[in-house]
């Protein structure tokens, strides 16, 4: 009988032990799984799909499809001018080419997005649409992108809102709004009660602002 429960009590030790070591193993792989997903740290792949003139879906040398939205850059939307122009520009830099990733710190994910400067064949796609002319700098990101003191950013736009955006205020009507604004104290706001077009709206959108869920609210 004290065999019986010598031997018992050692099985129920070890299957208690396997049981942590397994859920400490799955909680493991869970963070990893995490921080991939969301890590700043630059990655490589191949561009898969050309989505429009500023954003892409790369492929991972792991094989996980990432979408990629380039940073402070404003390409024209569908239906614009220059739509096709800056996707063409975009296919021809990048599809089927190898590609380095470097996102911005300052964003993080934006709806699912990894907002990022990308090298294509080791060029700086963000710089070339800008030098070709097929986008502008997105300057309502020039206060918030890491990216914004590169020689390029500067040289297209970014330089120009730097002082202005240190002293904006918290009217509607003001050159920019924050997430405040947005939620105005319960108010429900429509695009015609600010002054601008394409509004960075993020996550935080109150009022739905962001009809087609790019982050950018009363386009136009």
């Amino acid at each position: 009988m004290r065999h019986f429960l010598f031997y018992g009590g050692i099985f129920v030790f070890l299957v208690f032990l396997g049981t942590i070591t397994f859920s400490n193993q799955v909680w493991a792989t869970s963070l990893n799984s995490d921080s991939l997903t969301t890590s700043s740290s630059n990655f490589r792949g191949t561009v898969t799909k050309v989505i429009d003139g500023d954003t892409l879906d790369v492929t991972t040398t792991e094989g996980e499809t990432i979408t990629v939205r380039l940073a402070l850059i404003d390409a024209p939307e569908k239906d614009e001018s220059g739509f096709d122009e800056a996707r063409n520009f975009m296919t021809e830099q990048c599809l089927d080419k190898n590609a380095e990733v470097d996102p911005d710190n300052n964003q993080g994910l934006t709806y699912g997005r990894t907002v990022a400067v990308v090298y294509c064949e080791g060029v700086n796609v963000n710089e070339a649409i800008l030098d070709n002319g097929f986008a502008d700098v997105y300057q309502d990101f020039c206060d918030v992108s890491e990216f914004a003191d590169s020689n390029w950013a500067q040289e297209y736009g970014c330089s120009s809102t730097s002082s202005s955006n240190n002293n904006k205020d918290d009217n509607v009507g003001s050159s920019g709004i924050n997430n405040s604004q947005l939620d105005n104290d319960g108010k429900d706001l429509d695009c015609k009660d600010f002054d601008e077009k394409n509004i960075p709206v993020e996550s935080n959108d109150p009022n739905n602002l962001d009809g087609d869920g790019d982050g950018i609210g009363c386009e136009g």
